[in-house]
């Protein structure tokens, strides 16, 4: 995201779980790939692959496969390749080649986990952000001023600025991470959610208990418990943390408004609507991705289509007025299907 002002890193977007069944007497380790459309099944808890509940509680791993950051927006197509759109002043959208399992835009800069995975990261590289180290990771996170990723032995490593202590994670084993603006948030294989960082407006003092999974946004975080409900908290200026009741299956955190979809497929977004980034169409989607002033989400059949692009407003002489902010063509996402 461009500007410290507004996130970065936070979404739950497009996403693929991976189950690793536990190794025991009689059975071997095994790697069960749920396809997107059953993201549903997996975030409700409602197991239908060979995967326990409790196997996804510990050792899920979450693949965000389109991500919405503050002035572009990337996706990981369906035959692993990346796509980029939106502002590329510091070639944050020039996507590299090669196949990709995962992607996160932050403000500049994106990163990307490989097949293999080991992490790739372009654009701007202030603080070192964009220089990520040589090790395997299963999940990556992109903020505004630094990076986290969660590694193959469970563990988080960041880099990037740590000025405010975004950069230095605690110990133990987490199964996500998410980043935002100076600060970041992990769930812990149990369940329990720790968050580092600055904490001027509350956004790294979690509430206790269980959650399934979260997203951090650029003052606020958000994430599902067990029960399916949303529980935000963090700075709330704009509503962005005053969840709405009811079940959802996926959230995203974003500059200051925040969205989810529930478990008809249908998107309810809440917080700052200048733009109409939480104004979201009708219909069903399989994934969302809240961006500074845009959010974008992917269809059943793969589309992908954003909101957010402008705000009108009715003047005094009854004529109507319309402001783009759309200005880089971040919600203008290309054809083509995604994962």
């Amino acid at each position: 995201m461009k500007g410290d002002t507004l996130l970065t890193g936070m979404l739950m977007p497009a996403r693929r779980w991976r189950c690793a069944a536990r190794a025991g007497a009689g059975r071997r380790p095994a790697t069960v790939r749920l396809t997107l459309l059953l993201l549903a099944v997996v975030i409700a808890g409602l197991m239908a692959v060979a995967c326990s509940d409790e196997s996804v509680q510990e050792n899920a791993i979450l693949e965000i496969t389109i991500s919405a950051g503050f002035g572009h927006t990337c996706g990981v197509r369906t035959d692993g390749s990346l796509d980029c759109w939106g502002s590329d002043e510091y070639g944050e959208s020039l996507a590299p080649g090669g196949e990709f399992r995962s992607i996160s835009a932050g403000t500049d800069y994106t990163c990307g986990v490989r097949t293999d995975g080991s992490v790739y990261c372009w654009g701007h590289n202030y603080s070192g952000k964009a220089r990520p180290p040589s090790r395997e990771f299963r999940a990556v996170s992109a903020g505004t001023s630094h990076t986290c990723g969660v590694r193959t032995d469970d563990r988080v490593e960041c880099w990037g600025g740590d000025a405010f202590g975004q950069s230095s994670p605690p110990g133990g084993k987490f199964r996500a991470v998410s980043t935002g603006v100076h600060y970041a948030c992990g769930v812990r294989t149990n369940g329990n959610v720790d968050c580092w960082g600055t904490n001027v407006g509350g956004q790294s003092r979690p509430p206790g208990g269980k959650f399934q999974e979260i997203s951090a946004g650029a003052h606020h975080a958000c994430g599902i418990r067990a029960d399916g409900s949303v529980e935000c908290w963090g700075e709330n200026v704009k509503g962005q943390t005053r969840a709405l009741g009811g079940e959802f299956r996926a959230i995203s955190a974003g500059g200051f408004h925040t969205c989810g979809i529930r478990p008809d497929g249908s998107v309810e977004c809440w917080g700052y609507n200048a733009n109409g980034q939480a104004r979201p169409p009708s219909g069903k989607f399989r994934a969302i991705s809240a961006g500074g002033s845009h959010t974008c989400g992917v269809r059943p059949d793969g589309i992908v289509e954003c909101w957010g692009v402008h705000t009108c407003e009715l003047l005094p002489d009854f004529s109507v007025e319309c402001l783009i902010y759309n200005e880089n063509d971040e919600a203008r996402p290309p054809s083509g299907k995604f994962r």
